[in-house]
């Protein structure tokens, strides 16, 4: 029930105003970098949605555990490794360092946590959560004090969803390797 919650506040904070009157759903397909490295998260967040709403989905992510969580492993990674050379290079357009820092130690350590706790399988939502996390987290840093509702909507959401997903993972058998 936390976890459709969770969802339900997602899917509402990407549809309202996140900062400067731009909408996640619908402001970030207007250039090639804002679709990479927002587009991307913005993506995961909604397959995350449509994971706990949609039962059928649900099952699909289940059969396909394995691969799909190398692969939004490598997001996670390629998000991470993006922001922070954007971060490092000062681009004016994306979070500053310290933001990005942030970001990447939150869920950098929660990545790290969940290894060898229950399957691949039981772990790609949260892994769906952590890509979204990374811009949610670093833009809340960087413009704390712009933001708008979405963004705190988005924010309360992305934290339930983790902790619904922690608490999913932490009764779970651990496993030494595969799964």
């Amino acid at each position: 029930m936390l976890k459709k919650l969770a969802a339900l506040i997602l899917a509402v904070g990407l549809c309202l105003p996140y900062s400067c009157d731009v909408r996640p759903i619908t402001g970030v397909w207007t250039t090639i970098p804002s679709i990479l490295f927002v587009g991307v998260p913005v993506l995961a967040v909604v397959a995350y949605v449509l994971h706990n709403l949609i039962p059928p989905l649900a099952a699909f992510h289940e059969r396909h555990g394995q691969r799909l969580y190398a692969i939004l492993r490598l997001v996670y990674l390629g998000l991470a490794i993006v922001y922070l050379a954007y971060a490092v290079t000062k681009n004016t357009d994306w979070p500053g360092l310290l933001p990005v820092a942030a970001a990447l130690v939150v869920t950098g350590v929660i990545l790290v946590w969940q290894q060898g706790r229950g399957t691949k399988a039981t772990r790609v939502p949260l892994v769906l959560l952590l890509c979204g996390g990374v811009p949610a987290i670093a833009y809340a840093v960087e413009l704390h004090t712009d933001l708008k509702i979405g963004a705190w909507v988005v924010l309360a959401g992305w934290v339930l969803g983790v902790f619904a997903e922690l608490q999913v993972l932490r009764v779970q058998p651990t496993i030494a390797h595969g799964g």
